[in-house]
């Protein structure tokens, strides 16, 4: 049909330009959706993978798939497909500063690792704080953790004090605390005020410090891995065993179990699961209760999906309680 753009031979193979048309990506696969008797392109796919999966050749359980948002992809007409030989993502530089906060927000939402963060390095600081504040909590966190201080320091001063209060309340404890030594004075005092009356909660308390490790490593493997890793020594009490995707939480290991274990086993052998978790909207107190009926050390934080998002201490949960429960 005339006009009609066709996936395998205008889509397929050819390269995808980022915002400003510099770094270069092949289209290797694209992801379709069924919906009411259509199928419709979701995502392309510029992994590695996606080009295993087009010569038929399976897939690999170490590469992720790199998915873009078909929604960011530039309509083609079939001349300039043909003509060109590429494929653009839809959003421009000049295109971004019109954009309204909500719109980038769900942007940034959509994409992750490289993609979110170039999308965010192409805001300035107005129209970052803008996105930012409209942002879910978990792209809020991926983004504030990609960021230099003082790119930090000039985006945290154009929020408010209610916007930079919802912020931090679900970033980790970690990361609220080093931006807060950003602010100024006044401004942190007030925000420490707010803060200080909302309730404490897993989101606000739990740390980034802590390892993981795929379940089919073996002891010898994460022992030589832990030794390497300069981890500080409240960080390896547990080694948390994720999925292959690298995110969700299936198993723990004690690090005094990991010692005792031979070399040759496999991490997956000496787990235990399923894992005892909190959630981020748990609050001091509930914490509190996990610790004194388990007598762990250290919980980790899960969502809905099971994902690991951090991990909270008993030292740090113990503070502002006034009773104390013994481990």
């Amino acid at each position: 049909q005339p006009g009609w753009i066709l996936l395998d031979k205008h889509l397929m193979g050819r390269t995808i330009l980022d915002m400003d048309g510099r770094r270069t990506e092949v289209v290797n696969d694209v992801h379709l959706l069924e919906s009411r008797g259509r199928m419709l392109v979701v995502h392309v796919d510029i992994s590695f993978n996606g080009f295993l999966r087009k010569w038929g050749l399976g897939k690999t359980k170490w590469i992720k798939d790199q998915l873009i948002s078909w929604k960011f992809v530039q309509p083609l007409s079939v001349e300039d497909a043909v003509a060109t030989d590429r494929v653009s993502l839809s959003i421009t530089r000049n295109q971004i500063k019109e954009l309204p906060g909500e719109d980038l927000a769900d942007a940034l939402e959509e994409l992750s690792g490289e993609e979110q963060q170039a999308l965010f390095a192409a805001l300035d600081s107005e129209k970052a704080a803008e996105a930012l504040a409209e942002a879910e909590p978990r792209a809020q966190r991926q983004i504030i953790a990609s960021l230099r201080k003082e790119r930090a320091r000039n985006i945290l001063s154009e929020m408010t004090v209610a916007q930079l209060a919802d912020l931090f309340s679900v970033l980790p404890h970690d990361d609220m605390t080093e931006l807060m030594e950003l602010l100024p004075p006044e401004q942190a005092e007030r925000l420490r005020a707010i803060l200080s009356e909302r309730e404490a909660s897993a989101a606000n308390l739990m740390s980034q410090d802590f390892l993981t490790f795929p379940a089919d490593i073996t002891v010898g493997e994460a022992l030589a891995k832990i030794r390497s890793s300069n981890a500080e020594p409240e960080s390896i009490s547990y080694l948390y065993v994720v999925n292959q995707t690298g995110r969700t939480l299936v198993g723990v290991v004690d690090l005094r179990e990991l010692l005792l274990s031979a070399d040759h086993q496999t991490l997956k052998e000496i787990m235990t699961a399923p894992v005892v978790a909190a959630e981020m909207d748990d609050v001091r107190e509930d914490l509190a209760e996990l610790f004194a009926k388990y007598h762990y050390r250290m919980i980790p934080v899960v969502d809905a999906q099971d994902q690991l998002l951090g991990v909270v201490r008993y030292n740090e949960i113990m503070k502002g309680l006034t009773t104390r429960v013994k481990v």
